[in-house]
Formats: C-alpha cells, sequence, structure tokens
C-alpha cells in the first residue's frame, strides 16, 4: 500500500471511531434521562398520587369566577371548541356551556374561572 492509501484509511477509521463515540453518547443520554425521569415519577407517586379525576357531565358544581359573579348548583353540559367555535358570534373557542336549575344554559370562558367546586 501506498502512504496515501494508508492515510486515507486511517483518517476514516479515525472518523468511524468519532462518529461511533458521539452516537454512544447519545444514546447514553437518552437512556439516562429516560430512567431519571422515571425515578421521579416513581418518588412523585410515593409521595403524592396522581388522580385521574375529571370534571363530568350530570353532576352538580359550584363554579367560581375570577370576578365577583358565582353560580351555584348548576351542570356543566360541555365545552366549545373546534371549528364551530371559530365561526360563532365572537369566537367562543374555549368556553364551557353550563345549565342552570332552571334550564337556561350559560357560556362562560374557561379563562375566567377561578376554580369549581362539585357538590
Amino acid at each position: 500500500m501506498s502512504n496515501g492509501t494508508e492515510t486515507t484509511l486511517n483518517m476514516s477509521v479515525i472518523w468511524a471511531i468519532i462518529v461511533s463515540i458521539i452516537i454512544l453518547m447519545v444514546i447514553y443520554a437518552y437512556v439516562s434521562s429516560k430512567l431519571s425521569a422515571r425515578k421521579k415519577e416513581k418518588q412523585r407517586a410515593e409521595t403524592l398520587p396522581e388522580i385521574k379525576e375529571s370534571i363530568k357531565t350530570g353532576v352538580l358544581y359550584n363554579i367560581f369566577l375570577s370576578g365577583d359573579e358565582n353560580f351555584e348548583r348548576i351542570e356543566i353540559l360541555g365545552s366549545i371548541d373546534g371549528e364551530d367555535s371559530e365561526l360563532t358570534f365572537g369566537n367562543w373557542k374555549g368556553m364551557f356551556i353550563l345549565k342552570k336549575e332552571n334550564g337556561k344554559k350559560v357560556f362562560i370562558k374557561k379563562s375566567s374561572i377561578k376554580f369549581i367546586e362539585e357538590i
């Protein structure tokens, strides 16, 4: 072999080693991150478990708004999302539809709700 061919072969080997080291480091970082996240989640679950609870229809709630108005003993019918909400008057996207005891509906922005209490 000539000297130029050996140099090219040596450079190819060096680059292959460098690329292999980089790939191994990326794999190590990924696995380490996943293990760390799993460990943190396990510790959090032991101290304060996560509850899979949500707002349900057919249940009465007291809804407290950011302002002074509150809604007591009201049922949440659903929310307005998607394309239909963008075509309505005033862009009602992100609103809850509530039903009062007298059957009248109330539409409120989700962002105006301070908290919701189940009765």
